[in-house]
């Protein structure tokens, strides 16, 4: 099921996301928008997985979700930002009453460590040739492309015996994304604020996207859960005008 996203809310930023359309070498300058533009959501009925499947217990709803997130680049310099980044979800049954939602058991998150050289499939002189994944650039007044597809899977019914999972059935869900991307060190932006000048400033900090909102049926029509490839381009639907 495809839904709009309405612009509920405007960019948030954080951290490192600050300055002015014309930084100072070694500085940041103003980050781009994050926006959650467009999203579809299937329901299924997903198991712990174990080593015994005789005693794994019992299957629960999930809520399948992706959500496209441009990054669009307002200001009239291109932007050059690291592509690795860390994702904490936030969601509620009101807009102002959002939690973080812990995808995982862990208790810590494993932090992304700071960019002090260039991993060798970078070049000095290049931030994207030859082609890479750990660099992209966003062109001055345009967007980031691709867009982020992120996948979450957010449990709809489930009573799990370390936590207490709240059921979403029949209930308005809302949800918002906060990315931090990879820092680098002071010593390499301010290198490669003069050796990547004709690309484009460095741009490092954390983003969060507009809050978007989505209907759960009292009774979603559900199946067993199973895994299913990402194509490389999906199908954008339909998009908020913005």
């Amino acid at each position: 099921m495809k839904f709009v996203i309405a612009l509920a809310s405007v960019l948030t930023c954080a951290g490192l996301c600050f300055g002015v359309d014309a930084p100072q070498r070694g500085g940041n300058p103003a980050g781009p928008e994050a926006v959650a533009t467009n999203a579809d959501i299937r329901y299924c009925f997903a198991r712990e997985r174990g080593l015994n499947p005789g005693q794994l217990p019992q299957s629960y709803l999930v809520a399948q979700i992706r959500v496209l997130i441009a990054y669009r680049n307002s200001g009239s310099r291109p932007l050059i930002l690291p592509v690795e980044r860390q994702r904490t979800i936030y969601e509620g049954l009101k807009a102002d009453e959002m939690n973080v939602f812990k995808e995982h058991l862990a208790l810590f998150d494993p932090a992304i460590k700071v960019m002090k050289r260039l991993p060798a499939d970078v070049s000095p002189d290049s931030p994207t040739s030859p082609r890479n994944d750990v660099f992209t650039v966003i062109p001055a007044g345009g967007e980031m492309n691709p867009p982020l597809l992120e996948e979450i899977t957010l449990p709809v019914s489930r009573e799990g015996a370390l936590k207490r999972y709240p059921d979403l059935r029949g209930h308005k869900v809302y949800m918002k994304l906060r990315f931090v991307h990879r820092d680098l060190s002071a010593a390499l932006k301010t290198e490669l604020f003069d050796r990547w000048a004709a690309f484009g400033v460095p741009w490092t900090g954390s983003l969060t996207t507009n809050t978007f909102v989505f209907d759960v049926p009292s009774a979603p029509q559900a199946a067993p859960c199973v895994d299913v490839p990402t194509p490389a381009h999906p199908a954008q639907g339909l998009v908020n005008g913005k």
